[in-house]
């Protein structure tokens, strides 16, 4: 079975997931499957959605892919632009299926199918189910599959109707050199259309299959666990997305991380995310030297570069400025130039007041940034426990962020509406906790991912919060990290998943052009 957690953090969970809903303005659809970043845990399969669909907003969920089980295979079975298949939806280790997050509401639907890699023998197939439920299993013949094909590597095409077979071709078409087919599929009335690698074929059905709402699975059938099978250049004439949508007055538009890079042994960490995130937070100033290289790899006006080691010398007794911190930011800045393009903003020092720094302090490194790049933001991260009744904010500062992690969501909720007060005429961001940390190590995967859509949902809620910047996931410690820059993602498969499926919502567009 498909679940998603029954929390008030579900609410959008499921319509991120598993949505439900009116029909309001389906439109087309395609995947490339191209330039996803396919690494431990979630493998690609939601990375990149915006130049993949030229959209972005349109998941995809694992499934089992079996007759007898709903259990769903690990998250390496089904990967998006492996290294040794560019461009493809891959699919490995025998039996799987993944599907579409959004119903199909039009009547074509075609992809190129590769049921084995390589091969144009083997008995092995790929498959297209089309059901009106959500939670179906996605094998090809089972009962609540409303229409059901596969293609085998050697040429057969079956297909089924509701858990029976209504056509059975032993060999319809011949495979290409690299064992691949185009199919294609419309319904139009009680007729299918099929065209198997430009092999045509009217298929009269006993009843017309319901277009209005069909749920799309692909799939792969195998018991050989070293083959592989593909898909690419998926096309759904019509897709009805409006459930992966942003809610109506939500501004929310950046999303990233926090500590992307922050030192050489902590790791750059900007390509890994460069398909979930529009705004990542970058240190350069390494103890030893500058590294503004590493700004190459933020997408364009998609880094905001940390400031705080120019200005402020913070320690256990306090948090000054730096005598010459304004000759320190000269250095920095000089440094940043040559990259400009590919900075949004800058950061303060983070959580500054709660470090111990001086109001008067904090509004001079906001200003002499301002005095020398006066068209790029500045953001000032602060401590949640300082979003009190005495919290200024410099008037140099554009965007505003506060961290406070394990807190529940009514607390979340307080936090937000007095930074809101505090802030008037500011642009706010959250910073979810992405692992566990020291004073809240005892966070499961399960209580992480619960945790990236209540403070969507919350920013949905309030209009004035503009992004979401996850704070990690390298910097988290305890039990899952041994410090920052610990690369602790594959410990936390679930947080991961929701942390695509968020940057989906808030990185592209959902509704479909066209």
């Amino acid at each position: 079975m498909i679940t998603r957690l029954l929390t008030v953090t579900a609410i959008v969970a499921a319509t991120v997931a598993v949505p439900g809903g009116a029909l309001a303005a389906p439109a087309p659809f395609h995947d490339t499957f191209d330039n996803a970043v396919d690494a431990d845990p979630a493998y690609g399969l939601n990375d990149n959605l915006v130049q993949r669909q030229g959209t972005g907003a349109v998941t995809y969920s694992r499934v089992s892919g079996r007759w007898n089980t709903g259990d769903v295979p690990r998250p390496w079975f089904a990967q998006v632009n492996h290294p040794n298949h560019r461009g493809k939806l891959s699919m490995h280790l025998g039996t799987t299926a993944v599907r579409l997050d959004a119903p199909s509401t039009g009547s074509t639907i075609s992809a190129t199918l590769t049921p084995v890699a390589g091969d144009r023998t083997s008995g092995d197939w790929s498959s297209i189910a089309l059901s009106s439920s959500a939670n179906s299993w996605g094998y090809v013949s089972n009962a609540d599959i409303d229409l059901g094909f596969l293609v085998r590597a050697n040429g057969g095409v079956q297909v089924f109707r509701s858990g029976s077979p209504i056509v059975t071709l032993p060999a319809f078409a011949a495979a290409r050199s690299d064992g691949s087919f185009d199919v294609e599929l419309k319904l139009t009335g009680p007729e299918l259309g099929l065209t198997v690698n430009g092999n045509h074929r009217a298929i009269t059905l006993a009843t017309p299959v319901p277009t209005g709402r069909l749920w799309v699975y692909l799939g792969r059938y195998s018991d050989n666990d070293q083959t592989v099978s593909l898909v690419d250049d998926l096309d759904v004439e019509r897709l009805n997305s409006d459930d992966l949508r942003k809610a109506p007055g939500s501004d929310l538009r950046y999303y990233g991380y926090f500590a992307a890079r922050i030192t050489q042994a902590g790791g750059n960490h900007l390509p890994e995310v460069r398909g979930r995130g529009n705004l990542n937070w970058v240190q350069i100033s390494d103890v030893d030297t500058y590294r503004p290289e590493v700004l190459q790899d933020c997408a364009p006006a998609g880094c905001v570069v940390y400031t705080g080691n120019e200005f402020f010398d913070c320690d256990a007794a306090g948090c000054p400025l730096h005598p010459n911190a304004a000759a320190r930011w000269q250095v920095l800045a000089e440094k940043v130039r040559p990259y400009l393009d590919r900075v949004a903003g800058f950061v303060l020092q983070d959580e500054p007041f709660h470090h111990g720094a001086r109001f008067a302090d904090v509004e001079y490194s906001a200003q002499q940034i301002k005095n020398t790049f006066h068209d790029k933001k500045v953001m000032l991260i602060e401590a949640g426990p300082k979003i009190d009744d005495t919290f200024t904010v410099p008037v140099a500062v554009d965007w505003v962020g506060f961290d406070e992690y394990c807190i529940g969501y009514g607390e979340l909720e307080a936090r937000m509406a007095e930074l809101e007060e505090r802030a008037p005429g500011k642009e706010l961001f959250l910073l979810p906790e992405a692992a566990p940390q020291s004073w809240c190590a005892d966070r499961t995967d399960a209580d992480l991912e619960s945790t990236q859509y209540a403070y969507l949902a919350l920013a949905k809620e309030h209009p004035r919060f503009v992004g979401m910047m996850v704070f990690g996931p390298w910097t988290g410690v305890g039990p899952a990290a041994t410090g920052p820059g610990t690369p602790v993602p594959s410990k936390f498969p679930r947080a991961t998943d929701a942390q695509e499926r968020v940057a989906a919502l808030v990185l592209g567009e959902a509704r479909l052009s066209g």
